[in-house]
């Protein structure tokens, strides 16, 4: 098997998207938005108009540290809102959205979106759209109680009553849940690797059917449960190594094999699911949007994927190996020169999987 440990670095270090703390330009157009809204809100009060105040908080990929550079150059960036109010102050929840979507009117060029999910606010760049704030609103069940549940506004700007809601959400125990999966800070560092590539890998392969792909918070709470590291130790040496070769090929296998068949299609071909529970509020299947086919073309692209990878841990040579990588994770996975590789066979890193 090559080593290709140092390449897979190199392509995170392309793809990787900084967190909200490594990211100026973020945190500034983040806070921007932020005290637009606190001096909105501040002069409707003085009008006399009851309007709860908030508390922001980061969420999302940028949180997480599993952002990656978009291949459309449109960046997302998630910013929740926690109103100090009961929802029910707010029966229909698309109010409250409205209400912070029109205090941004007139912000940006290109306006902002009452989404089911969020209010969304668009950026561009020498004329083009360059990247949106979702900004997700949240109300409490009772915010003085002792243990207060988050509510996630749902709902577009016109939506009738059937189609809007408060829903159950714990954003920050989600990103809490996924930053104390591995015992140690390097486990930890390869998830988020692995993770960052397949997301990579996600994109290059629903590149002409994007809206049925599998969300990236899809592939990070799967694994979350399903990823072990492969991490070796060397306590002489005082070294640790990495395989992150091995351990996306033992997520793959594993993710392929949680499919389960649920039906079969006009022409006789089976039909499958993953069904992947959110670790906290709503607690649903993460993957509960896409249809049986969407999860049956998911799964026969995992397939295509761990077939790959089967043959990139067979291939002795670091530069075919590569260039192997590249067909599926786009041609930002580096490939080394052949004077740079040495020994055509390098050692196979040997480690036992370290559970969560």
């Amino acid at each position: 098997m090559a080593n290709i440990q140092t390449q897979f670095v190199q392509f995170d270090d392309r793809i990787r998207l900084k967190r909200f703390d490594e990211n100026q330009l973020l945190r500034d157009k983040r806070d921007i938005i932020l005290d637009k809204l606190r001096d909105k809100f501040s002069a409707l009060r003085k009008e006399g108009k009851d309007i709860p105040k908030f508390d922001p908080f980061n969420q999302g990929s940028y949180q997480m540290g599993t952002g990656i550079q978009p291949a459309d150059g449109d960046y997302d960036i998630d910013v929740g809102l926690r109103f100090q109010c009961s929802k029910s102050k707010y029966p229909n929840p698309v109010d409250l959205k409205i209400l912070v979507a029109d205090a941004l009117k007139g912000h940006t060029e290109l306006g902002t979106d009452v989404r089911r999910s969020c209010v969304t606010v668009y950026y561009k760049l020498n004329g083009e759209q360059a990247y949106h704030v979702d900004l997700a609103v949240y109300t409490y069940d009772d915010p003085n109680s002792a243990t207060p549940r988050l509510f996630l506004a749902k709902g577009f700007r016109d939506a009738d009553a059937q189609n809007r809601w408060w829903e159950e959400s714990d954003p920050m125990g989600l990103s809490a849940w996924v930053e104390q999966r591995f015992s140690t800070s390097e486990e930890e560092l390869q998830f988020l690797r692995v993770i960052r590539a397949l997301k990579r890998w996600k994109t290059e392969k629903f590149k002409t059917d994007g809206n049925n792909a599998p969300s990236g918070i899809g592939l990070t709470v799967a694994a979350g449960q399903w990823f072990v590291p492969r991490v070796t130790r060397d306590a002489l040496a005082k070294t640790t190594t990495f395989n992150d070769l091995e351990a996306m090929q033992a997520f793959v296998l594993a993710l392929v094999g949680k499919f389960q068949q649920v039906g079969v299609k006009p022409d006789g071909s089976p039909l499958y699911r993953l069904n992947v529970p959110v670790p906290v509020a709503p607690r649903e299947d993460i993957f509960k949007k896409m249809s049986d086919g969407q999860m049956t073309t998911f799964r026969e692209r995992l397939i295509q994927l761990r077939d790959l990878l089967a043959r990139v841990v067979k291939e002795p040579d670091p530069v075919e190996a590569c260039k192997m990588m590249q067909k599926d994770f786009c041609s930002e996975f580096p490939v080394p020169d052949k004077s740079d590789t040495g020994q055509r066979m390098s050692r196979a890193i040997s480690s036992g999987g370290i559970s969560a």
